[in-house]
């Protein structure tokens, strides 16, 4: 009788870990709203670097566009660190190339001292700097 409650608790251990791996590996990071977070991106920045109407729109197609790459490198984060911080490192940089000549040089300085000292929910710009 001892061998057979012994048998019984170990497989229902066994199938509980079976199934929290399971879970586990399945997990993925909630995907974001890309047009609302780039809308909110370049509303904050409007207010920060004065952005022009012809400036607004090309910053909102640039923002929304690194968005949603990160999103598709999103995986890589869970699976393969390296793999997504050179991807997201070379999109960061691709990002500031497209800056450059959107921004003025003041609004492009005042846009780099923008960057938080770390990634911070609450902040929406966190989301192109991290």
């Amino acid at each position: 009788m001892k061998k057979l409650f012994t048998t019984l608790m170990l497989a229902v251990v066994v199938c509980c870990t079976v199934n929290a791996t399971a879970n586990f590996l399945s997990f993925q990071a909630p995907t974001m709203n890309v047009e609302g977070t780039a809308n909110s991106i370049v509303s904050k920045l409007d207010k920060s670097l004065f952005l022009t109407e012809q400036q607004k729109p090309k910053l909102l197609t640039i923002v929304t566009s690194y968005l949603q790459q990160k999103i598709n490198i999103q995986s890589l984060q869970q699976n393969n660190q390296n793999a997504y911080k050179t991807k997201l490192n070379s999109m960061q940089n691709g990002l500031q190339h497209k800056l450059k000549p959107l921004l003025t040089l003041t609004q492009y300085t005042e846009f780099m001292g923008l960057k938080p000292k770390t990634f911070d929910e609450t902040n929406v710009l966190s989301q192109l700097y991290y």
